[in-house]
């Protein structure tokens, strides 16, 4: 079986839970690597390091620090802008009067 090796691994902290993931770019380099218990994201970024170390070129790009949204809580959703309609209008130009 040949893998692809990472170019990318992003190391990102959710500090609600204190749960790190390293995730690698391309997707199919690997599948992700959670760390219960990693608030500062520590472990995560060893382990990015060593797997680095294996791919020269491989870039680390974190550690990144979120906080999940509270559970029960709705994504808000913009709604699309209004466009003026162009055609038809008021307005000056484009038509000649004889």
């Amino acid at each position: 079986m040949s893998r692809v090796s990472p170019a990318r691994i992003f190391v990102s902290v959710d500090e609600s839970t204190g749960r790190s993931t390293i995730s690698f770019a391309p997707s199919d380099a690997g599948t992700p690597i959670l760390h219960e218990q990693d608030r500062t994201g520590e472990q995560a970024m060893r382990d990015a390091r060593s797997i680095s170390d294996k791919h020269p070129g491989c870039t680390i790009h974190g550690p990144h620090f979120h906080a999940a949204r509270p559970p029960g809580r709705k994504r808000l959703m913009r709604k699309p802008m209004k466009q003026e309609d162009d055609a038809g209008g008021g307005g000056g130009g484009g038509g000649s009067e004889d």
